[in-house]
């Protein structure tokens, strides 16, 4: 796999993206680079991509593809729905309601890695 960054030149701050051929990765690459990979890290991104599928709904999924795989910014992805920017930034990140964090795409997918996380502190404790 190939890791691009974006090549906005409006922003100053570039992030890695990671490339639309996420399901031809093999189990011997590194997520960010041409390495390979630790022992556990595979499962750590099987993990993810099981996560997305599932722990996410059908809107919150299209928005984190096209944020984290595609690398678009958030007015791209509401320009490219039809839809506001703060649209966007809730279901990505929530929005907070009555002194909690309501909704957004990435508190479920910390919730649905966390055991898989743990898994991985504590192989790395036991080495």
């Amino acid at each position: 796999m190939i890791c691009e960054r974006s090549r906005s030149r409006s922003r100053k701050i570039r992030r890695e993206v990671l490339c639309d051929d996420v399901d031809r990765w093999g189990d011997d690459r590194r997520l960010w680079g041409e390495q390979a990979e630790p022992p556990g890290r595979a499962r750590l991104c099987a993990a993810v991509r099981v996560a997305v599928e599932t722990a996410l709904t059908a809107k919150q999924r299209e928005v984190v593809e096209a944020y984290f795989f595609d690398g678009l910014s958030q007015g791209e992805i509401a320009r490219r729905l039809g839809v506001a920017q703060q649209v966007v930034q809730k279901r990505l990140f929530g929005s907070p309601r009555g002194g909690r964090l309501v909704g957004g795409a990435m508190l479920r997918l910390r919730q649905a890695l966390e055991p898989a996380f743990a898994a991985a502190r504590a192989a790395r404790v036991a080495r």
